[in-house]
Protein backbone atom coordinates (compact mmCIF):
# COMPACT_ATOMS: atom_id res chain seq x y z
CA UNK A 1 0.00 0.00 0.00
CA UNK A 2 2.50 2.27 0.59
CA UNK A 3 4.83 1.98 -2.04
CA UNK A 4 1.22 2.51 -4.67
CA UNK A 5 1.14 5.35 -2.46
CA UNK A 6 4.56 6.16 -3.80
CA UNK A 7 4.04 5.81 -7.14
CA UNK A 8 0.96 8.03 -7.21
CA UNK A 9 3.16 10.83 -5.43
CA UNK A 10 4.53 11.23 -8.59
CA UNK A 11 1.39 13.01 -9.81
CA UNK A 12 1.48 16.86 -9.47
CA UNK A 13 -1.30 18.42 -6.93
CA UNK A 14 -2.28 15.32 -5.83
CA UNK A 15 -2.17 14.60 -2.23
CA UNK A 16 -1.51 10.91 -1.67
CA UNK A 17 -2.56 8.91 1.63
CA UNK A 18 -1.45 5.23 1.51
CA UNK A 19 -4.66 4.97 4.23
CA UNK A 20 -8.27 6.64 5.01
CA UNK A 21 -7.50 9.61 6.74
CA UNK A 22 -10.36 11.67 9.02
CA UNK A 23 -10.43 14.33 6.30
CA UNK A 24 -9.55 15.31 2.81
CA UNK A 25 -9.17 18.47 0.67
CA UNK A 26 -9.50 17.32 -2.80
CA UNK A 27 -7.51 16.18 -5.37
CA UNK A 28 -6.47 13.29 -3.20
CA UNK A 29 -5.53 9.50 -3.73
CA UNK A 30 -6.55 7.01 -1.11
CA UNK A 31 -4.86 3.73 -1.28
CA UNK A 32 -7.31 1.13 1.11
CA UNK A 33 -6.79 -2.62 2.06
CA UNK A 34 -6.41 -5.32 -0.86
CA UNK A 35 -9.96 -6.15 -2.34
CA UNK A 36 -8.57 -9.87 -3.08
CA UNK A 37 -5.67 -11.80 -2.28
CA UNK A 38 -5.38 -15.09 -4.18
CA UNK A 39 -2.30 -17.57 -2.75
CA UNK A 40 -0.10 -19.53 -5.78
CA UNK A 41 -0.94 -17.27 -8.72
CA UNK A 42 2.53 -19.49 -10.16
CA UNK A 43 3.42 -23.17 -9.38
CA UNK A 44 5.67 -23.84 -6.36
CA UNK A 45 4.59 -20.90 -4.78
CA UNK A 46 6.10 -18.25 -7.57
CA UNK A 47 3.90 -16.10 -6.62
CA UNK A 48 0.74 -14.40 -5.09
CA UNK A 49 -1.80 -11.64 -6.35
CA UNK A 50 -3.60 -8.70 -4.79
CA UNK A 51 -6.67 -6.91 -6.39
CA UNK A 52 -5.91 -3.23 -4.45
CA UNK A 53 -8.40 -0.47 -4.79
CA UNK A 54 -7.40 2.93 -5.30
CA UNK A 55 -9.56 6.18 -4.74
CA UNK A 56 -9.48 9.42 -6.24
CA UNK A 57 -11.83 12.06 -4.70
CA UNK A 58 -12.08 15.20 -6.69
CA UNK A 59 -14.40 17.36 -5.41
CA UNK A 60 -17.89 17.55 -3.57
CA UNK A 61 -20.18 15.52 -5.57
CA UNK A 62 -22.63 18.90 -6.10
CA UNK A 63 -19.72 20.97 -7.48
CA UNK A 64 -20.59 21.32 -11.27
CA UNK A 65 -17.15 20.57 -12.55
CA UNK A 66 -16.69 17.44 -10.56
CA UNK A 67 -17.63 14.91 -13.57
CA UNK A 68 -15.20 17.17 -15.62
CA UNK A 69 -12.70 17.05 -13.13
CA UNK A 70 -13.41 13.40 -12.36
CA UNK A 71 -12.84 12.64 -15.92
CA UNK A 72 -9.30 14.01 -16.15
CA UNK A 73 -8.00 11.27 -13.69
CA UNK A 74 -8.25 7.87 -15.04
CA UNK A 75 -5.27 8.22 -17.75
CA UNK A 76 -2.63 10.56 -15.01
CA UNK A 77 -3.30 7.43 -12.80
CA UNK A 78 -2.47 4.32 -15.33
CA UNK A 79 0.49 6.57 -15.88
CA UNK A 80 1.75 6.70 -12.70
CA UNK A 81 0.86 3.49 -11.55
CA UNK A 82 1.99 1.33 -14.21
CA UNK A 83 5.03 2.95 -14.55
CA UNK A 84 6.49 2.69 -11.61
CA UNK A 85 9.68 0.58 -11.07
CA UNK A 86 8.33 -1.79 -7.96
CA UNK A 87 10.44 -3.06 -5.26
CA UNK A 88 7.36 -4.96 -3.08
CA UNK A 89 5.88 -6.63 -5.89
CA UNK A 90 7.16 -8.05 -8.82
CA UNK A 91 4.31 -6.21 -11.58
CA UNK A 92 0.91 -4.46 -11.86
CA UNK A 93 -1.43 -2.98 -13.66
CA UNK A 94 -4.73 -0.83 -13.87
CA UNK A 95 -7.45 -3.37 -14.64
CA UNK A 96 -10.59 -0.97 -14.32
CA UNK A 97 -12.20 2.04 -12.98
CA UNK A 98 -15.28 2.71 -11.63
CA UNK A 99 -17.00 5.76 -11.32
CA UNK A 100 -18.35 7.36 -8.03
CA UNK A 101 -21.50 9.50 -7.78
CA UNK A 102 -21.52 10.02 -4.20
CA UNK A 103 -18.10 8.55 -2.25
CA UNK A 104 -17.98 9.59 2.11
CA UNK A 105 -15.42 10.74 4.05
CA UNK A 106 -16.06 12.26 7.35
CA UNK A 107 -19.63 14.26 6.67
CA UNK A 108 -19.07 15.68 2.95
CA UNK A 109 -19.56 13.47 -0.37
CA UNK A 110 -17.42 13.37 -2.96
CA UNK A 111 -17.52 12.89 -6.52
CA UNK A 112 -14.88 9.85 -6.66
CA UNK A 113 -12.92 7.51 -9.16
CA UNK A 114 -12.40 3.85 -8.02
CA UNK A 115 -9.10 1.89 -9.70
CA UNK A 116 -8.76 -1.65 -9.72
CA UNK A 117 -4.75 -2.53 -9.73
CA UNK A 118 -4.15 -6.08 -10.27
CA UNK A 119 -0.62 -6.39 -8.22
CA UNK A 120 1.67 -10.02 -8.93
CA UNK A 121 4.78 -10.67 -6.57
Amino acid sequence: MDEMADALGTISGLRVFAYFPDRITPPVAVVDFPAELNYDATMGRGADRITLPVTVLVSRVDSRSARDRLLAWPALVKAAIEAHAPVAYDSCRVTGVEFNHSFPVATVEYAAATFSIDIIG
